[in-house]
């Protein structure tokens, strides 16, 4: 097993009457196989799936690395609406539900996403 450690930090001035200063770290324990990190191709013809629904509990990585445009890529549930959509370089980390499936689906044309999994040790989650 191994562990994960997570950051995510959200800064930005005018937003708010002060700055905004959010950092929030996690270690994901308890990781362990199978794990993936890959490229993939995502076409707008036909969805693409990235994980079957019987894979279990895990942490889901996408980002939208495509090079045309701002084209975006969205992400659903296996033959259930999209959840999210990812414009041109952007990202998402989530701790998905168990054996849920996912889908990607270029709006237009074929763009490209990095993505990761890291299964979810059994009795986490």
């Amino acid at each position: 097993m191994g562990t994960i450690t997570t950051t995510l930090t959200i800064t930005g001035s005018n937003i708010l009457s002060d700055t905004l200063n959010l950092s929030v770290s996690d270690d994901l324990r308890a990781v362990t196989e199978p794990l993936e990190f890959a490229r993939v191709s995502v076409l707008h013809t036909a969805p693409t799936i990235l994980q079957a629904a019987s894979t279990g509990t895990y942490y889901l990585y996408v980002k939208n690395i495509g090079t045309t445009g701002n084209r975006a890529v969205d992400i659903g549930i296996a033959d259930d609406p999209v959840f999210a959509s990812l414009a041109k370089d952007e990202f998402c980390f989530i701790p998905m539900k168990n054996n849920v499936g996912i889908e990607l689906l270029a709006r237009l044309g074929t763009e490209v996403v990095e993505y990761a999994y890291f299964k979810k040790n059994t009795g986490e989650g």
